[in-house]
């Protein structure tokens, strides 16, 4: 979850989108960083790119299918998130769930 800052065009006939990510690293500090994802060309034809524009500046949840991809044995190996879904706007953040005491066994 985080901002979506930009949509764009890229060479392959695709679409990146750029989200900005807060969290905190290991020790409880702010860390601030980009998800940058695309949109390839056949999902951008059946018009998944037109629902992320209108949330551009608002806080989402961006469903990705992240992968590590090759293109020759030896070659560098390289991280590859795809978005696999329009975005979900979420209207408040819901709080963490207490844990249960477990109940004694008679």
């Amino acid at each position: 979850m985080g901002v979506l800052e930009s949509v764009t065009e890229n060479a392959w006939g695709g679409f990146d989108v750029s989200v900005q990510v807060e969290n905190l690293d290991n020790k409880g500090r702010p860390c601030t960083g980009y998800l940058d994802a695309r949109i390839d060309k056949f999902q951008a034809e059946k018009g998944l790119v037109n629902a992320y524009r209108p949330f551009i500046g608002k806080p989402v949840f961006a469903p990705a299918l992240y992968g590590i991809y090759q293109k020759d044995k030896g070659a560098k190996a390289y991280e590859q998130v795809e978005i696999t879904a329009a975005p979900l706007r979420l209207q408040t953040v819901p709080a963490p769930v207490a844990p249960t005491p477990a109940r004694a066994q008679a």
